[in-house]
């Protein structure tokens, strides 16, 4: 018997393959909030805004808040790391991707309510960082008790935890980082992807895949924020420099 877990993600790919063919005829212009992103993450992601467009509309129509939809994007995140911890891969597949579209209409309510603002900006990041948390998680208790799996399921929670908070200590101190590197974005996609392949293998193939994975998360995320870390320390010595040059005192870091 086929697990009901492959049946759903069949049914999301047959969907998914639908709405594609759909955007690509109809080739409606980019959100501006995905704008930025390039390649196939900024493709994906300018198709799943307009394959959620219904979403929206029915978020909008229930009035439900931006803090609302986060909170449902951090509870089926969390949910997703449960059904991973459980070896339920397809499952685990589903809330993942519905939690990635709740985090990514949230913003979009926001601006069609006019009800952006640096709190609910604030909570949604760091909601975003419990969801990273509860997935990889999940994925450790799933690769539990092999060492290799457990340890690269750690290092890339830790990983993770550095390109944000490498990014977030730069613009406290004033300084914008570039975006560039292995961000969320691409992270949740390898993780989606990992997901959906795992669904249909043997348990010890899934977890030597996920293992893979989350080394490659790891090394990936890993590199991103020691980049990012050089990054804002040049751009932080560069503006004490300057300042210094036209004879003004840098104000000392909190």
């Amino acid at each position: 018997m086929i697990p009901s877990g492959r049946y759903a993600v069949l049914f999301h790919l047959a969907l998914a393959l639908a709405t594609m063919l759909a955007y690509a005829i109809f080739r409606p212009p980019r959100p501006e909030r995905v704008k930025d992103l390039r390649g196939p993450v900024g493709a994906l992601g300018a198709w799943a805004y307009w394959a959620t467009r219904w979403v929206l509309r029915a978020a909008l129509a229930l009035r439900l808040s931006p803090d609302a939809l986060t909170g449902i994007g951090l509870a089926l995140s969390i949910g997703a790391g449960a059904l991973t911890a459980l070896g339920a891969y397809g499952w685990a597949f589903v809330a993942l991707l519905w939690g990635s579209a709740a985090d990514l209409l949230d913003g979009e309510v926001a601006r069609r309510t006019g009800t952006s603002s640096r709190a609910g900006a604030f909570l949604d990041s760091n909601l975003d960082r419990l969801s990273e948390m509860g997935l990889l998680a999940g994925i450790a208790v799933a690769l539990h008790p092999s060492p290799a799996g457990s340890a690269c399921a750690v290092a890339a929670m830790a990983a993770s935890f550095m390109v944000s908070y490498a990014r977030a200590r730069g613009e406290g101190l004033g300084v914008s980082c570039p975006s560039f590197g292995l961000e969320r974005p691409h992270r949740l996609l390898a993780f989606m992807l990992a997901m959906l392949t795992c669904t249909f293998l043997r348990p010890p193939t899934a977890a030597l895949l996920l293992t893979w994975v989350c080394g490659g998360v790891a090394l990936g995320a890993g590199i991103t924020a020691l980049a990012r870390v050089f990054t804002i320390h040049q751009l932080l010595r560069r503006g004490e420099a300057a300042r210094e040059w036209h004879g003004t005192k840098p104000s000392p870091a909190p």
